[in-house]
């Protein structure tokens, strides 16, 4: 870029995690950003995740150590950079035999697949095969004593209180999960807009919008019609929508090799009592009959139990969990936990998203790349920078990788980088639970709130209610219906976070798609908001309630009564 050049613009479509993390990498250093998404924020797989920041265990056995190495990393980094939403997690691996699965890891590891998978197949990988691998796991991330793995007997006190007749020993070992991807992803937004405004460059996110290409140039139209065209030049294009990246390409004229073969993952939920109670506050990761390994998590109040990996052809957001992918979760944690007797009517939510894997005709779904990479192309002789792959642990440097690339294009120099760079809602964190407590209370007396309300603020916005909690006293105090958010922080969400429908407030500012005590008055309340608000039209009130509640059944597999 030449001295008193316009700074360029980078047009980014999909605004999940990977988008977000390009935005922000692009706006610190100086260069303008549109992000268009025909949904809202946050709407693919970045929601639909296992909601884990990971290095990947199971990614050792097929060789990825380098991947394994960056996710461990990433993880370490976000620990540090965003401890409002990532917290350590400790995981269990329950292990019937010693011996067992060893040699044919052995083989994947050196990437010899088809040798491996000649040997008969016996599920339950053994104590020894799943030692050396967290010996390699706990090598990578260079762990402190205190969190490397251990190897307990079952039964002993304190540990999720798995089947005493089917395993032997809880294989323990340390990672991280993230309960709000859609909160973290509004933050990473935050933090770009800052950026950009400090220096000076553009900003601008169109949810509910599409982009396409016309006489050389982008028109960005609203999706709904309410709203004006706007035409834009921009020096490169990032595809960033996740496994529907082939379809963008399509929409925008370009004639490539299908890139993406994306699998689904379904993950449920459940408020079942028994399973909370056996599970404890740590998680366990389990091996199916077929060799697939599980997740068994605690969430809040509840359970989370994933995931599925079956190969889809159709758009990604509009899979579904199936009854037989209901079934077969269900069936695993009747194997694990036998005495608790989690049933289909026990589950109070479930979801379905799409990893965006890169194309591969055949084989294991699970032994797909789980890495990413950068696709080059162009349309209308604008470059266009299609990310393949990516997940929630690695977006941080995938972002960075991609826009090293934009930068060095526009022959714009870094001046600035993320991997310091603390999350809105990370800075001045508390270092313990009696610092946390006190600055709760000291928040909600200047709100007005109770501990509780000023507590479910802070798990959404982290730090930033120290300095916000004045502006949420003008408020009554009062709660959303079947939860202990205050209105005051729904109120201000409206204002400042671009919800445009009310299940966006609902499935990602407020994070309740998947709480166990929704129900169709809090839905009201919400919506009442947000006619108050001046931002819904009483006389749509209705339909859109009723749209929110046809997504949440739908989608979520939530039932409401009248």
């Amino acid at each position: 870029m030449q001295h008193g050049e316009a700074p360029p613009v980078v047009l980014i479509l999909g605004a999940g995690v990977n988008g977000a993390c390009v935005a922000r990498e692009l706006a610190i250093n100086g260069v303008g950003v549109v992000i268009v998404d025909r949904h809202d924020i946050a709407t693919g797989a970045t929601a639909k995740s296992s909601r884990l920041i990971h290095g990947g265990l199971r990614y050792l056995e097929y060789g990825d150590v380098g991947l394994v190495r960056e996710s461990l990393n990433e993880r370490a980094r976000l620990l540090r950079l965003a401890p409002q939403y990532v917290r350590p997690l400790r995981l269990h691996i329950p292990v019937a035999r010693r011996t067992g699965g060893l040699i044919q890891a052995a083989f994947r590891f050196f990437k010899l697949n088809r040798i491996a998978a000649s040997f008969p197949f016996k599920a339950g990988r053994g104590l020894w095969a799943v030692r050396i691998g967290l010996w390699i796991y706990d090598y990578l991330a260079d762990s402190d004593a205190d969190v490397r793995y251990r190897v307990h007997r079952v039964g002993e006190a304190g540990l999720p209180a798995v089947n005493s007749n089917q395993y032997r020993w809880l294989c323990s070992y340390s990672d991280a999960q993230i309960l709000s991807p859609e909160r973290f992803v509004l933050s990473l937004l935050d933090d770009a807009r800052r950026a950009a405004r400090k220096r000076g460059v553009r900003f601008d996110v169109r949810t509910y919008h599409t982009a396409a290409i016309r006489s050389g140039q982008v028109w960005i139209s609203p999706v709904e019609g309410d709203g004006e065209d706007e035409t834009l030049y921009p020096a490169t294009i990032v595809n960033a929508t996740g496994a529907g990246g082939d379809r963008t390409l399509q929409s925008l004229g370009v004639d490539a090799e299908r890139l993406f073969g994306g699998t689904k993952g379904s993950h449920l939920f459940t408020s079942h009592p028994g399973l909370r109670k056996a599970l404890g506050d740590d998680g366990v990761y389990a091996e199916t009959a077929d060799g697939r390994l599980v997740f068994v998590l605690p969430c809040g109040e509840s359970v989370m139990i994933g995931t599925t990996d079956v190969r889809v052809e159709i758009d990604p957001l509009e899979v579904t969990a199936s009854d037989q992918e209901i079934a077969y979760l269900l069936q695993m944690v009747d194997a694990v936990f036998p005495g608790v007797g989690v049933g289909p009517h026990d589950v109070t939510a479930h979801y379905c998203g799409v990893r965006p894997l890169p194309y591969v005709s055949t084989g294991k779904t699970g032994a797909i790349p789980r890495g990413h990479a950068i696709v080059h192309g162009s349309a209308a002789s604008i470059p266009i920078d299609t990310l393949v792959g990516g997940k929630l642990t690695t977006c941080r440097q995938f972002g960075e990788v991609a826009a090293d690339q934009i930068l060095t294009r526009l022959g714009v120099p870094r001046t600035a980088t993320t991997r310091n760079r603390v999350i809105p809602g990370g800075e001045d964190y508390p270092a313990n639970d009696g610092q946390l407590a006190a600055r709760l209370q000291s928040a909600a007396d200047r709100a007005g709130w109770s501990i509780h309300q000023a507590a479910a603020v802070w798990d959404l916005i982290g730090s930033r209610l120290d300095p916000l909690a004045e502006e949420f006293a003008c408020g009554s105090g009062e709660t959303i219906t079947g939860t202990t958010i205050p209105q005051s922080f729904v109120d201000w969400s409206i204002r400042n976070e671009a919800p445009k429908h009310l299940e966006d407030l609902i499935e990602r500012r407020l994070m309740l798609a998947w709480s166990r005590d929704l129900s169709l008055e809090t839905l009201r309340d919400v919506a009442a908001r947000m006619v108050a608000a001046g931002r819904l039209p009483e006389s749509q009130l209705a339909a859109e309630i009723d749209r929110s509640r046809r997504r949440l059944e739908h989608f979520y597999g939530r039932r409401f009564g009248d």
